[in-house]
């Protein structure tokens, strides 16, 4: 057995990408702001967002399945 389940990895490593896009989307709105481009901050900008709002589910999700001792496999 392993200290985590595929379920539990899967949410994990998505979180993972989420969160280090989090990070770079704030250097792709400082280049829409140097450039000038409120269309391109705008769209990044909601990018962003909807990134943050599915890293908090996710996360919220990880603590329950660790709450509840993990998904069924292994990995």
């Amino acid at each position: 057995m392993t200290p985590v389940s595929d379920l539990e990895f899967d949410v994990l490593s998505t979180l993972q990408s989420k969160l280090e896009a989090l990070e770079v989307y704030e250097a792709y709105l400082e280049d829409c702001e140097e450039a000038e481009d409120s269309e391109c901050r705008q769209l990044f900008q909601q990018i962003r967002d909807d990134d943050e709002r599915h890293a908090e589910r996710l996360r919220a999700a990880l603590a329950r399945l660790i709450g509840a001792g993990g998904g069924n496999g292994s990995r």
